[in-house]
């Protein structure tokens, strides 16, 4: 069964039409960008030191500049004890 849609895929004529160019850009750049901007909304949504709004923000900055915004997202995020700490002031006030 995995043979045959791996073999299906594989003989799709979109999947034939990439140059080794375009494969490499897929390989290289491509898919580490969607993992490094996934990785990033998946992090933002589980932060519980940031409001909603300051959430919003950042997911806005993160969708409109992937890279750009990932990147200073995750430079900027202080780390998982200061988010600790922080949480917990959040929820005591």
């Amino acid at each position: 069964m995995l043979a045959a849609v791996v073999s299906a895929f594989l003989s799709a004529p979109s999947v034939v039409a990439f140059s080794g160019v375009q494969w490499i850009l897929l390989i290289g750049f491509v898919i580490p960008v969607a993992i490094l901007w996934g990785y990033a909304i998946i992090s933002l949504i589980g932060r519980r030191d940031l409001g909603i709004g300051a959430k919003l923000l950042w997911l806005l900055a993160i969708l409109v500049l992937p890279v750009i915004g990932s990147i200073v997202y995750f430079m900027m995020r202080p780390a998982p004890q200061e988010q600790n700490r922080r949480a917990q002031m959040r929820h005591n006030h």
